[in-house]
């Protein structure tokens, strides 16, 4: 009896190593995908990540303040300002006090900025296409399910 009792925890712990070994390759490969992913579009576009969400995000909201993008960005004030900066000095934004309170300073795109954000846009969509080819759409669905579970859980 005790050679069943310890083929049983033989079994489990087994079972144990396998599912562990399954969930560190899965996260592994999400944590991978992700960075070989960022990585890769930031080399095809020539472009940081956070010039990626600026110009996006003023194309959709127009003017907004340096502390408003400090938050949606998600980042200090001084990388804010580096990033605006940047783009100034390539015609890409604009930067004005806002008028109702001089405290605080208004970014928006000019028309070259707009065109920089657009064709970013497309590009995006391009790698997207060439990133998932091969990917079928209910697999694209399964990993959307699957992830959203993840941060459901990570909120828990």
């Amino acid at each position: 009896m005790r050679g069943a009792t310890l083929d049983r925890r033989n079994d489990c712990v087994v079972e144990s190593l396998r599912m562990t070994s399954l969930q560190d390759t899965l996260f592994q490969e999400l944590a991978s995908a992700g960075s070989e992913a960022r990585r890769a579009f930031s080399l095809t576009t020539g472009t940081s990540e956070r010039r990626r969400q600026l110009l996006p995000l003023l194309l959709e909201h127009g003017e907004v303040s340096h502390d408003a993008l400090k938050r949606r960005l998600g980042v200090d004030g001084a990388t804010v300002t580096r990033l605006v900066k940047q783009l100034e000095s390539e015609a890409a934004v604009n930067r004005r006090l806002d008028p109702t309170d001089n405290r605080f300073t208004l970014v928006s795109l000019t028309e070259s900025g707009k065109q920089m954000a657009v064709e970013l846009h497309e590009a995006r969509r391009q790698f997207q296409r060439r990133l998932l080819a091969g990917v079928n759409r209910e697999d694209q669905k399964t990993v959307i399910r699957v992830l959203e579970q993840v941060r459901r859980n990570l909120q828990h």
